[in-house]
């Protein structure tokens, strides 16, 4: 193929009308045709693409006006941080590849989802309430476009706390960890290190703050509070256990291996106190705890004069109940369970019955709840019922 030359401006007839026309060379190997009506508007333009072509080469000729106009603009904003429009067209298209092959955080996060389908159900709604409120603070997110950065600003924003907090990155860390396996990012970007918690010491309710927190639940939130502050089940499975399971009559809860935190079975005895709380909303079957017991619970709290789990939940019964609220107590972690089995240890002197019914080592108790609170107190504790809490609260003996 003849390679094509820039002409001089040729004259030509269209219709009868005389027109000016320039060819020049294509970087593609043709040519570039362009007509003028003026012969001078012609000369023009053949100067320019000899000065153009001389300058930049046969491929210059592909750049419009509009391409060149933002050409010239880039260059003024780059010329700050003395780069060149090269530098920045190579950065851009290192991120888009960076980006290649990823997907929206939403679907990743339904795959993980149904990837942990075997897992139990509160698992499952733990990590999608977590997720969830991630991919919320960044709803148009891809697997790929989420960055270190973007997770430390998460978890910092929380304010939540430490060991709460340390929860949220292992979840998005998990998340990461499985767009990593399905090869929607090439490394997990969570490199944020989990906040040092220190073997805080067991943290207890004293005989008034629980009694002012069962006086502030209502008919839903009693039934699950009441077995958590008395028998020291834990509240991952209380959240699985049915009506079926709680025998009054007997005084028991069967905690079959299917719900308990250990896999194996135990029976745990309802104190006396703890029938009174019951008994008036029991059930022949079906969940102990309501599904939406975190945000119920969150409201007893308040009502109680401690700080809720999240306080800017959106809820606005909890949002009026905050209002005025001045100064909260803090809500020691995991306390009901801890309550109930150092005041149950201090009672009775039997480490291992307590360790049996709370699905702990004798070591574990001794070690952690063991002379927490003395005898007198944990007397008050367990005559806590419905009516020592009518009307004012009633000043028992502190935790000591």
């Amino acid at each position: 193929m003849r390679k094509t030359t820039l002409t001089p401006p040729k004259r030509i007839n269209i219709d009868g009308q005389i027109y000016w026309r320039v060819v020049a060379p294509s970087p593609t190997g043709g040519r570039i045709r362009k007509t003028f009506k003026d012969r001078d508007d012609a000369r023009i333009f053949h100067e320019q693409c000899k000065v153009q072509i001389a300058q930049f080469g046969a491929q210059s000729m592909e750049i419009s006006d509009r391409v060149r106009g933002q050409a010239v603009e880039g260059m003024k904003l780059l010329e700050p941080y003395g780069a060149n429009l090269m530098d920045a067209v190579k950065h851009y298209v290192a991120h888009l590849e960076s980006r290649r092959g990823g997907v929206p955080l939403s679907q990743a996060i339904e795959e993980l989802l149904l990837d942990r389908k075997k897992k139990s159900p509160r698992y499952i709604s733990d990590l999608r309430l977590r997720l969830g409120r991630f991919h919320a603070a960044f709803p148009d997110a891809s697997t790929r476009s989420i960055t270190n950065a973007n997770v430390r600003s998460f978890l910092d924003g929380l304010g939540l706390a430490d060991l709460t907090t340390n929860t949220f990155r292992r979840d998005v860390r998990t998340l990461f960890e499985f767009a990593v396996e399905k090869e929607y990012v090439e490394v997990n970007p969570v490199r944020v290190k989990p906040i040092e918690c220190n073997d805080t010491k067991i943290e207890i309710l004293s005989v008034d703050q629980t009694a002012r927190l069962l006086k502030s639940c209502d008919p839903d939130t009693i039934p699950a509070v009441a077995i958590a502050a008395f028998c020291g089940i834990r509240q991952a499975e209380i959240a699985r256990l049915d009506w079926s399971k709680v025998d009054l009559d007997e005084k028991i809860i069967s905690v079959d291996a299917d719900i308990a935190k250990t896999g194996s079975r135990r029976v745990v005895h309802i104190p006396d106190c703890a029938i009174h709380w019951l008994a008036p909303h029991a059930k022949d079957r079906g969940k102990v705890m309501p599904t939406d017991f975190r945000i119920l619970f969150d409201r007893v709290r308040v009502r109680a004069g401690f700080k809720p789990s999240f306080s800017k939940r959106r809820d606005a019964v909890l949002q009026t109940l905050l209002q005025g609220k001045v100064k909260l107590e803090p809500w020691p972690a995991n306390c009901l369970r801890h309550s109930a089995i150092s005041y149950r240890v201090a009672q009775c002197k039997d480490i291992g019955l307590v360790a049996t019914a709370a699905g702990n080592s004798p070591s574990m108790i001794h070690s952690h709840y063991l002379e927490l609170v003395k005898p007198s107190a944990a007397d008050a504790y367990f005559k806590i019922t419905p009516t020592t809490t009518d009307g004012n609260v009633v000043k028992f003996p502190a935790a000591g």
